[in-house]
């Protein structure tokens, strides 16, 4: 299998995506909302998926892409899991980078079966 696929360096975007976008996104939580369990959730999932794209571009493995497709699918479901499903641009935000992370990591899978 070739070292570096065009999937991780998506994958390695979404993450950063995940992390920075936090920071930059101008959004007023309800009242109530954990907004440090959210914060918490996008920096540990988002960090992790930086780590495994990175170390992907350069060693790939297939565990790897099962790592980075399990965060995705994770950071897809935490909106609901984690009750913050009531702030739109948080919500959309988990599911949009969650999905490409995931996709990402299935097409490699794919790709490695063929």
């Amino acid at each position: 299998m070739e070292r570096m696929h065009w999937q991780d360096g998506v994958t390695l975007l979404a993450g950063i995506v995940a992390v920075a976008a936090l920071f930059v996104i101008d959004f007023t939580p309800p009242e109530g909302m954990a907004l440090q369990t959210v914060t918490w959730n996008f920096v540990i999932v988002g960090l992790a998926v930086i780590a495994i794209a990175a170390v992907a571009l350069f060693a790939y493995q297939a565990w790897e892409e099962w790592i980075a497709a399990a965060l995705g699918l994770w950071l897809i479901a935490s909106p609901w899991a984690l009750g913050f499903n009531t702030v739109p641009v948080l919500m959309w935000l988990a599911v949009i980078c969650g999905a490409i992370i995931a996709a990402m990591a299935f097409s490699l899978l794919m790709e490695q079966r063929t």
